[in-house]
């Protein structure tokens, strides 16, 4: 933790990993502060995200009102910058407020972040389509592409489209689920009864991003049409749910199908025959120790037992090391790119408690 910590303006704050990512992610910070409940992390960052959160509209960097910083600074590709290219921080400034003020009851940061929250809230109404469906484009900043090719956290490449890059808008389920959670916080936060109905139609649309072929939820759904896959994105987004937000039966079914995603480390972000046509092991064949931990907050909500023993099997690779991922190869498994990584140090704080 001391090797990624920076200040700035007395606030100190945490690199994602080392060495490739040296800079303020949303998303990592966060849920780094959540699994590790740790409350003066998650204020320093939110103080920052609220520092950060986009003011207008810019095609370079993809920011939009009311939307908060992927990463901070932005790093150029594809002739852009990435530094608002996450559909989903503006849910995580959401859900990281509420639990904050949850936790510590510190009614006096719904004052000093009132315009942040409506701004953030404002951000993710403003995605909605008429089905109450949250869509991503880099339309919405006035640009024709995003320096990333995904928004969401498995942003590398998605799979079967050309080059790895969604036929804009997309909806990406996962993000669909954080975003409306995040509105829930809002609704929460500011006891208001528009967020809450506005939440309750994104919960109603759940039904038009469940794939009843593979008995799972789609990866997304593009401009030209749904992307069908088993991924770890449903038991991932188990932690954003609410007890009652999804059947029984398809709470048994994303357990059922999930068991294709197992290793002896947990689960596998996409099932071994769809890995090799991501082109990229980075979120094909592999296992992300921050999401084992993720998918067990979910799990255990949800009482699903036999999911929480295979993601605490992630335990055994990360004994040595706080890697950022975990390649799954037929001979050995594989430390992946940063080392440490910031949500990994937070998930082995989660499962040592």
């Amino acid at each position: 933790m001391q090797r990624l910590l920076q200040t700035e303006n007395n606030l100190n704050l945490y690199n994602a990993g080392l060495p490739r990512f040296p800079r303020n992610f949303t998303r990592d910070s966060v849920i780094s502060a959540l699994l590790a409940e740790d409350a003066e992390m998650m204020r320093d960052q939110l103080i920052f995200c609220a520092q950060k959160m986009g003011k207008r509209n810019d095609p370079l960097t993809g920011e939009e009102v009311g939307k908060v910083h992927h990463e901070w600074p932005g790093y150029p590709l594809r002739e852009r910058m990435t530094t608002y290219n996450a559909c989903d921080g503006s849910a995580f400034f959401l859900i990281g407020l509420e639990w904050l003020v949850a936790r510590t009851g510190d009614r006096e940061l719904l004052r000093r972040f009132d315009i942040e929250i409506q701004a953030a809230a404002g951000y993710i109404q403003a995605h909605l389509n008429e089905q109450h469906l949250f869509m991503e484009s880099p339309e919405f900043c006035g640009a024709d592409r995003y320096a990333l090719k995904v928004t969401y956290w498995k942003d590398s490449v998605i799979l079967d489209r050309p080059n790895g890059e969604p036929a804009w808008p997309a909806v990406f389920t996962l993000a669909h689920i954080q975003n409306l959670c995040g509105l829930r916080c809002a609704a929460k936060l500011l006891d208001s009864a528009d967020f809450r109905t506005t939440a309750d139609q994104m919960h109603a649309a759940l039904d038009l991003l469940w794939d009843a072929r593979l008995g799972t939820f789609y990866t997304a759904i593009d401009a030209d049409g749904a992307i069908s896959a088993v991924t770890s994105d449903a038991l991932h987004a188990l932690f954003y749910l609410e007890v009652g937000d999804l059947s029984a039966e398809k709470i048994a079914s994303i357990e059922r199908t999930s068991e294709q995603l197992e290793t002896s480390v947990g689960y596998l972000v996409m099932t071994p025959e769809n890995a090799p046509r991501m082109n990229r092991a980075y979120h094909g064949a592999t296992v992300w120790p921050f999401e084992q931990a993720m998918i067990d907050v979910g799990a255990g909500k949800f009482g699903l037992a036999r999911v929480q023993r295979v993601c605490r099997r992630v335990l055994r690779a990360v004994d040595v090391g706080d890697p950022e991922a975990v390649e799954i190869q037929i001979i050995k498994n594989s430390p992946l790119s940063c080392d440490p990584q910031l949500w990994t140090i937070a998930a082995k704080h989660y499962f040592a408690r």
